[in-house]
């Protein structure tokens, strides 16, 4: 049997109005056609909706206008989520980020794109740089942010933020008993410079061996096999390592921060990442917010001393 959504409406409207006539008038139609309707819907039913003079709803007419709400309420969802899909204001997006944005970026981009669009979802992911790359290639992921990310035809890029390098190392170490900011290669000269398996992020590494090599010094290099920034273990007082400055304020106690004069250093330059032949209205309604939010936390000005 098929019922038209309008009766579901008639049925409504006239036990909301209690009458035919006030029913019509709110439904921006005569009396008479709306009557001809209920009455079809009572034959396709077999039974009777309303008791007439006065108009109230029988047991039978109560029990569809209970039901006839919640499809009328999920066919008006279904509309409204289907056109804000379309419009970008809805929808899921997936998006990778490297180690380092879990601290700040992700979250304030993610905090501005909740208040703007509710019904958009992040679906946010921490990932290598090269499984960074692949999901992009092969559509696992909307969207990239991320530095050093590789540069092909099938890309388009913009720069969100400039993240400058800091030095962390052991409070004891005497590159750290000073205040203001120190020469990377004068500070640090003679210690041990300590990263992860650069086989992980090959990029993210040679920007650090580029700022070792700009800030001048010798350094020792030791590995650690355990990859990731959260899993380096300074050996002792005389080692350390760099980290975009974004990261700093959620350092651990066991360690410090020691700002550095990066006039002559390289920065990591953050950057949004998205395939040219994927560019859904969500993801254009994310790029504005994020825009707006290094806009208006001025990432895009780097804190060089």
């Amino acid at each position: 049997m098929e019922i038209e959504l309008r009766w579901l409406r008639y049925v409504v409207a006239v036990a909301d109005h209690g009458g035919m006539q006030r029913a019509a008038d709110a439904l921006h139609m005569t009396q008479p056609p709306l009557s001809r309707q209920i009455r079809e819907l009572e034959r396709r039913l077999g039974t009777s909706l309303f008791t007439r003079r006065p108009v109230s709803l029988t047991a039978a007419g109560a029990v569809l206008v209970e039901h006839a709400r919640e499809v009328l309420s999920s066919v008006d969802n279904l509309v409204t989520a289907t056109r804000s899909t379309a419009t970008g204001e809805a929808g899921e997006l997936a998006v990778g980020y490297i180690l380092s944005g879990a601290y700040d970026t992700i979250p304030r981009l993610r905090e501005a794109s909740t208040a703007a669009y509710p019904g958009l979802r992040l679906d946010s992911r921490e990932l290598w740089p090269a499984q960074l790359d692949a999901g992009l290639l092969d559509g696992e992921l909307d969207l990239v942010i991320a530095h050093t990310m590789p540069v092909r035809p099938e890309f388009r890029r913009e720069r969100l933020r400039t993240d400058p390098l800091v030095a962390v190392t052991r409070p004891k170490n005497p590159a750290a008993s000073g205040a203001g900011p120190v020469r990377l290669g004068e500070a640090f000269d003679g210690q041990t410079f300590v990263f992860y398996d650069p086989k992980y992020a090959p990029e993210h590494y040679a920007v650090l061996t580029k700022a070792l090599d700009a800030g001048g010094g010798s350094h020792a290099v030791r590995l650690d096999m355990t990859p990731g920034l959260r899993n380096i273990v300074l050996p002792d007082d005389y080692s350390f390592t760099l980290i975009p400055e974004s990261m700093k304020p959620f350092l651990p106690r066991t360690v410090r921060e020691v700002p550095l004069d990066t006039s002559a250093l390289p920065a990591l330059e953050v950057e949004l990442v998205w395939h040219r032949e994927r560019e859904s209205p969500g993801l254009l309604r994310f790029l504005a917010i994020a825009r707006e939010v290094s806009a208006g936390r001025d990432w895009l000005t780097a804190s060089y001393t």
